[in-house]
């Protein structure tokens, strides 16, 4: 079957038929891996809910979740695969592993031939609803290669998509990217962190460049990685002149499990978009983290995913640590059946930072600051001053000419009280050259927690 006509059968699924052939996939997931994982094995009987037991969606909950530290010990005491590798060991085509951004260690994947296919599939489906097609001519700025998902499958992403794929080294400064995509003039599309899109924009803003006059022939921006603000990706859209898409996605769920369709995530009447669940592939729930209940319409979660196709390394029930705002299929108005979550309200749990018995989210910070266009880049800083008190700096750059000098202790008390309200933190705020702050290739680290640090220095003089 045709990459298309795949698409157009799913595309066509009511509600009521996607759940069946979810069920159905689930249960023959749950067949293979009884007989052939220990560790899922032991997970089941230790629930009382063998496969033969699992009759609805709703059953199937009553499995508890699993957690990456689960899988770091079942690897460190099984190596390397541990116990979840579902395939005989010859049967692995492809070693896989985290990226280790939590700092908690890497989850290590086999993957079989049918996953290699797979995970380049669920590549080439999102940038294919963000107007990807064959001849384009297509930028990648994730570093490519290394061990992870995200490393080595853009390449055949790109590949299936029969485009045109330029990876630029990691090595390629921001300036040298540029460099390269006007030696090569007509790019249609860019695939790149959320933050490194915006590194992009502003390092052609330095230069002079107009991104939208420089590549008229562009057809699509696809963003991943990170949560960001509305305004942000209106402003990105009117910079680039073209759609800005987003995809969700993970080695954990096989490349890419949830990506925006052809509405883009800018939508008109200034609502976010959202993001499809490819429900055929991995079963999706967005649950409350305390209740493990499902997130109602409107309400955040944690995604919690099960792989329907995986071969190698599957994942049941994975508790990902990922939070998003959830939302049904009618949400969206494209008339597919596959339920959402909201686009930019993707971030991590252990982001969070408790700061004077308030729950302090980065994601909260870039909305606030990038609504503001004068707005370059930030970095926060959360500290322990002399008297032990818990201290939050946050020094910013300004775009070029868009604020006179005398303007900018104004702006700067806007943004200090606009923090204030939405975060309910009191932070000092200090504008700064664009040089002083970091660029970002990937993902983007803008918060330094120093408490720690500062607390034992403190113990340290005490003695």
């Amino acid at each position: 079957m045709s990459h298309s006509s795949l698409l157009a059968r799913f595309n066509a699924m009511t509600r009521a038929q996607l759940q069946e052939l979810q069920l159905s996939r689930l249960r023959r997931q749950l067949e293979r891996v009884y007989a052939s994982s220990t560790f899922y094995r032991d997970r089941m009987d230790a629930a009382s809910l063998p496969p033969e037991k699992v009759n609805s969606l709703t059953d199937f909950a009553r499995l508890p979740t699993s957690n990456k530290q689960d899988f770091l010990a079942d690897q460190s005491a099984h190596p390397p695969y541990g116990t979840r590798l579902s395939v005989p060991p010859d049967q692995v085509a492809l070693i896989t592993t985290t990226g280790g951004t939590s700092g908690q260690g890497q989850e290590v994947y086999g993957r079989t031939h049918h996953d290699v296919a797979l995970q380049g599939f669920m590549h080439y489906l999102p940038w294919h609803l963000a107007g990807l097609r064959p001849g384009h001519v297509a930028l990648n700025c994730v570093p490519s290669g290394g061990m992870t998902t995200g490393g080595w499958g853009p390449p055949e992403g790109f590949r299936v998509a029969g485009a045109a794929g330029i990876h630029a080294p990691a090595a390629f400064s921001t300036d040298a990217k540029i460099d390269l995509m006007l030696r090569f003039g007509k790019v249609n599309f860019i695939y790149a962190s959320t933050n490194y899109l915006h590194t992009l924009t502003e390092a052609m803003r330095r230069r002079g460049m107009s991104p939208r006059e420089a590549f008229p022939m562009m057809q699509g921006l696809f963003i991943a990685g990170e949560g960001y603000p509305m305004h942000w990706a209106h402003a990105i859209t009117q910079d680039w002149g073209c759609p800005l898409h987003e995809g969700y996605g993970s080695t954990q769920g096989a490349g890419f499990i949830a990506a925006s369709c052809e509405n883009s995530v800018a939508r008109h009447d200034g609502q976010a978009g959202r993001l499809h669940f490819f429900e055929w592939e991995n079963y999706v729930e967005v649950v409350d983290p305390e209740t493990g209940q499902p997130a109602a319409p409107g309400d955040e979660g944690e995604i919690v995913l099960t792989n329907l196709s995986v071969l190698g390394s599957p994942v049941i029930r994975f508790a990902t640590g990922d939070k998003a705002r959830y939302w049904p299929a009618s949400s969206c108005g494209c008339g597919r059946a596959w339920n959402c979550i909201e686009a930019g309200s993707v971030a991590r749990y252990d982001d969070m930072m408790k700061i004077r018995g308030n729950n302090l989210w980065p994601a909260t910070v870039d909305a606030v600051m990038f609504s503001h266009p004068e707005v370059a880049e930030y970095a926060g800083q959360v500290y322990v001053d002399a008297q032990g008190r818990t201290e939050v700096s946050l020094r910013y750059a300004l775009k070029p000419g868009l604020l006179a000098d005398e303007a900018i202790a104004g702006f700067s008390a806007t943004l200090t009280t606009e923090l204030k309200a939405r975060t309910n933190v009191s932070m000092n705020l200090e504008p700064v050259a664009r040089e002083t702050l970091p660029t970002f290739e990937n993902k983007a680290r803008r918060w330094t927690d120093e408490r720690k640090s500062g607390y034992a220095d403190q113990a340290a003089h005490k003695r």
